[in-house]
């Protein structure tokens, strides 16, 4: 890596959220191996990643004005390696302990992978901080052998400093004539900068999410989206509200909220820890539906083709970043924890992450989760799913708070229940 990084919008409150959530977001990546891991290949493979784009730490600038920069780091977090084969019953513990222990914005520990026997072959384990990358940041890193660069210097400082104040007074004027001609955008910018309303929610315990993974057959799905007026994309985000609708109490509301996270990554040189802003969708609440996806196929659409007016913040974002911490807090732009739920879907898997150290995987599965746990009076969110293609198979990973959905054999029914409706033959991932 050769380029000077800045943390952007995303980072800095993906970097803040353990103050202000009391929890941290996390990416976990999971390989289901047909063949046992060679011997030192998992040291080797921690090693390479620790020359790349995860082993970074947010440094001060030493400009007023420039924003933090992402600088080399070393990984103080040692690989894992177990010896007691896994089992269908003991994997999900092995794969939550991997999760457990918060890695903290000032932690050395920066990122955690392990292995431990499964079947005839291994399961593996990356777990990343969400601020330190997204999940298509941890697949380009997986794809490269990354060299550090020097962390910038006060010439690097300057010039960011002075590219952010330009562009903030660039940027602002067209931007103010725009929200001070739009009263609804002028009220949502004085409700924000009011700052919540009332006293802050009693203390509550984290809630850590149970989970269920299962593999689909793709063309399946694709067949039984198309034969109810919808696309794989909208399938996927009916499923994820109709979990919603069977579990949550809507207290009357008329919409479910989901979170629809979208990749502003440029592909794999994109050195950007995170590239992506998450939309919130509004779709009908009541019962859970299985009818008819042309209403949330339309919706999704025209979310989506709206993307480029979206922001992580309510301001323009060189702007953003000039603003007192007080203000910039209140100024970010709702994201996935003010959502019921959110639909990630990674799309296909790149090559270098559809194996892990040279062995093929049976299967790789991705989950997000916050540690030690999501708060409940501190975020909306309750539940989460992600969805990655490889060849002919889909796999959907689905995290939800306990206090609604259950432990993870209720969850699990209640996942397989809807794929059921659907018309989807589902697996567990644990079946082989």
């Amino acid at each position: 890596m050769t380029a000077d990084v800045r943390l952007n919008p995303t980072d800095e409150m993906l970097v803040g959220a353990e103050r202000a959530l009391g929890s941290s977001r996390i990416v976990q990546v999971l390989w289901r191996l047909g063949a046992p891991l060679p011997a030192g290949a998992l040291r080797k493979e921690w090693r390479r990643l620790d020359r790349g784009r995860l082993s970074r730490r947010p440094a001060p600038a030493r400009v007023p004005g420039a924003r933090r920069a992402w600088v080399p780091a070393s990984n103080a977090e040692p690989p894992h390696e177990d010896t007691v084969p896994l089992t269908g019953d003991t994997a999900q513990d092995w794969i939550d302990a991997q999760v457990r222990v918060p890695l903290t914005v000032d932690s050395p520990a920066l990122w955690r992978l392990a292995a431990a026997p499964y079947g005839d072959g291994a399961l593996v384990s990356l777990t990343v901080p969400h601020f330190r990358a997204d999940g298509l940041g941890i697949f380009a890193a997986l794809g490269e052998d990354g060299v550090p660069s020097a962390p910038p210097g006060p010439a690097g400082d300057l010039a960011d400093a002075v590219g952010q104040l330009a562009r903030a007074a660039t940027g602002t004027a067209g931007w103010a004539a725009h929200v001070l001609a739009d009263r609804r955008e002028l009220g949502r910018l004085a409700t924000a900068l009011r700052g919540p309303a009332g006293p802050p929610p009693p203390a509550a315990e984290p809630r850590f999410f149970t989970s269920a993974v299962f593999d689909l057959d793709a063309d399946q799905w694709e067949e039984r989206a198309e034969a109810h007026g919808g696309t794989a994309n909208s399938l996927f985000v009916e499923i994820a509200a109709n979990l919603v609708r069977a579990r949550l109490p809507l207290d009357g509301r008329d919409a479910v909220r989901v979170g629809i996270p979208v990749s502003l990554r440029h592909g794999p040189a994109d050195l950007r820890a995170n590239a992506l802003v998450v939309v919130p969708l509004s779709v009908p609440a009541g019962g859970p539906a299985h009818a008819d996806l042309r209403t949330v196929r339309r919706a999704t659409k025209a979310v989506l083709d709206g993307t480029g007016a979206h922001s992580a913040t309510l301001v323009p974002e060189p702007l953003w970043h000039l603003l007192p911490a007080r203000y910039a807090g209140r100024l970010k732009a709702p994201g996935a924890q003010a959502t019921d739920v959110v639909a990630s879907n990674f799309g296909t898997l790149p090559t270098a992450a559809a194996r892990f150290a040279g062995v093929p995987a049976d299967g790789v599965a991705l989950r997000t989760m916050n540690v030690p746990g999501l708060v409940p009076g501190r975020a909306v969110l309750r539940a989460s799913l992600c969805l990655v293609r490889a060849g002919d198979r889909l796999t959907v990973t689905v995290t939800a708070m306990p206090d609604h959905f259950g432990d993870a054999r209720a969850l699990r029914t209640l996942v397989a229940e809807e794929f059921a409706a659907w018309g989807l033959r589902s697996r567990a991932w644990w079946q082989g």
